[in-house]
């Protein structure tokens, strides 16, 4: 019974989680449950889960850059000033170490302008960077859809927990009542000499540690209750009742190459891969350009004092403005540059690879939850078949124990394959249910 308790459900998922029955009971803290489908979960979930909020507001920071990187086309303007007060001027005609001649000059001097430069062309970068960023902004995007299924899969592993252990709960109560009405038919042939006390004693054994098994199942509710609470941004004292039924026992799937196809052209993986390989081809673009010219126009204009740029000069406020094209050849990144050309291309090459690399660990995830999901699909046929049998063996057998023609041991060995056949049961259709999910995760359906 211990080993039938002692599950493990991690999310990897490979969970054996136990059936879809309900207790009306009220939980440890005295709390009244909250009834919630797990479609409701999954939109509390997709709202307020903390790492999902981290990623959108990361999704928004993307999408700022874009528009930055959009004002990359504008032109460049500035304003500027400058004020200063200039010192003696010395001029020393014999050498430094005889004295000098001081010559009187306007100690003020200010200027006020502004200039513009429009880049008319630099190789593509703008576009380029542009490009880039959109990209990057893309990756967020599935990055956020990514964590948002991933988190809801973990909500729907959490659920499907609480869903086992009221299933669980509700199979030893009603197990606990049967063996109540035994104990006490037990208790009566002892009295009337026909059984000896240690079948009373192993009767009352047995009820003692189910009762103990209860109340592990209910902390187990209570633990999963809050994990969901806290990732659905409820209060953590929030005691969830699941509302949601049992999927079909007789799921109707795809066969595995639609899925695959799916999978390798909708899963967020693919498309983070698919936008990360074409980041760096742009990369790579970039890095070959170095070499191209710059041109673009340019403007400025100032006002400034003391005139002393042209000859003659004179102590008094004069404007000046200028308009041309610039351009400038980076003659030094033909020789500068090909080692940097020739790591981008390594980049392109490594990212072919990796991308290669995802869609082969997309595969075996598909392969693993597709024959996982068939095997719990035979089980529930095989725990079905297993339960009826248990049935029946158990009724001959408590017939015969009180009849005398057989020992406690016997019975009491029949009431847990009974018990066990209906959680494997019910492990098997929850697992089943979980491995559905995680396919839906996978070829990004989820």
């Amino acid at each position: 019974m211990n080993k039938l308790l002692n599950r493990s459900f991690f999310l990897t998922l490979t969970v054996i989680v136990g059936s879809a029955g309900r207790s009306s009971a009220q939980n440890s803290s005295g709390d009244v449950p909250s009834p919630i489908s797990l479609t409701e979960v999954w939109q509390k979930v997709t709202a307020n889960s903390k790492v999902v909020t981290i990623r959108e507001l990361e999704l928004l920071q993307s999408k700022e850059a874009v528009q930055h990187a959009a004002a990359g086309r504008l032109p460049d303007i500035s304003l500027d000033g400058e004020y200063a007060k200039l010192s003696n001027l010395p001029q020393y005609t014999n050498g430094i170490l005889h004295q000098a001649t001081l010559y009187p000059i306007a100690h003020t001097t200010y200027n006020l302008g502004a200039s513009v430069y429009f880049n008319l062309y630099n190789g593509g970068h703008t576009s380029r960077n542009i490009e880039s960023i959109r990209i990057g902004s893309k990756i967020k995007e599935q990055q956020r859809n990514l964590s948002a299924s991933e988190m809801k899969l973990l909500a729907a592993a959490y659920y499907l927990d609480i869903l086992r252990s009221r299933a669980f709960e509700g199979l030893l109560m009603q197990d606990i009542s049967e063996q109540n009405k035994v104990l006490v038919q037990i208790k009566t042939i002892y009295k009337n000499g026909v059984v000896l006390k240690s079948d009373v004693l192993r009767a009352e054994l047995k009820l003692s540690k189910q009762q103990l098994e209860v109340e592990q199942i209910r902390n187990d509710i209570s633990i999963a209750s809050q994990k969901i609470s806290l990732l659905t941004g409820q209060d953590e004292a929030t005691q969830i009742e699941p509302l949601e039924p049992f999927l079909p026992d007789t799921l109707q799937l795809a066969v595995y190459e639609t899925l695959v196809r799916k999978g390798l052209s909708t899963a967020p993986e693919i498309n983070i891969s698919t936008a990360e390989q074409k980041l760096t081809e742009l990369q790579l673009k970039d890095v070959k350009a170095k070499t191209l010219p710059h041109i673009g126009l340019f403007a400025n204009y100032a006002y400034s004092y003391p005139q002393g740029r042209f000859y003659p000069y004179v102590l008094s406020l004069y404007g000046l403005g200028m308009v041309g094209v610039k351009a400038s050849v980076p003659l030094s990144s033909f020789f500068k540059n090909r080692h940097k050309v020739n790591s981008a291309a390594l980049a392109v090459k490594k990212a072919g690879i990796e991308h290669l690399n995802t869609e082969d660990n997309i595969k075996n995830q598909l392969k693993e939850a597709y024959l996982r999901l068939q095997e719990d699909l035979n089980r529930i046929k095989v725990a079905k078949t297993n339960m009826i049998q248990a049935a029946e063996n158990l009724r001959i057998v408590k017939n015969s124990y009180l009849n005398q023609t057989s020992l406690i041991t016997d019975y009491l060995d029949a009431d847990v394959q009974l018990l066990q056949s209906k959680f494997d049961l019910s492990a098997a259709r929850i697992a089943a249910q979980l491995h559905y999910y995680q396919l839906q995760k996978i070829i990004g359906a989820f």
